[in-house]
């Protein structure tokens, strides 16, 4: 019973914790911003997170349904992304507005048909984790050194350029 509420529950807490955290200018969401811009271990870590919470929600839906055939695709997604290089594409793919609406629309369908469940929850912790990415922009920019300086000194400035 509690693995079925937990599979329940996961698509409401990544909603939440998207809404919660997206653009935020806090003290905290700063940080995160400014050590996924600098940092690449930051970047790999966060990949790692994400494949970690990709594959905690596929071993509880493999535990509360008997079918394996509903999880295969997304476990090969996950399997898939594991490599740093390859997640990294697809985060940037993802974040092209054309591909994130479609990818969208396919896990709000998903949601509601029952052998698709895995896979559109599967695919919006994708989606979300591709939000919080930093996207291309913002990684050519801390390449420059002129650019850095403009980053760090105007607070606002890095979040306004992270997304």
């Amino acid at each position: 019973m509690i693995w079925n509420s937990l599979l329940l529950i996961f698509p409401i807490l990544i909603l939440v914790a998207a809404l919660r955290c997206y653009k935020k200018d806090g003290k905290w969401m700063n940080a995160f911003y400014s050590r996924m811009c600098f940092h690449d271990v930051a970047r790999r870590l966060y990949v790692q997170l994400v494949m970690l919470l990709l594959i905690l929600f596929q071993f509880i839906q493999i535990q509360t349904h008997i079918s394996a055939i509903d999880t295969f695709i997304p476990l090969l997604i996950t399997a898939l992304l594991i490599r740093f290089s390859m997640a990294e594409l697809v985060l940037y793919a993802l974040k092209k507005r054309m591909i994130m609406v479609s990818v969208c629309s396919l896990v709000l369908v998903g949601l509601f048909i029952p052998h698709c469940f895995s896979m559109a929850v599967a695919l919006g912790i994708l989606l979300v984790a591709s939000i919080f990415y930093p996207s291309r922009r913002i990684r050519s920019m801390v390449e420059s050194p002129d650019e850095i300086f403009s980053l760090t000194s105007i607070p606002g400035q890095l979040v306004a350029n992270y997304y």
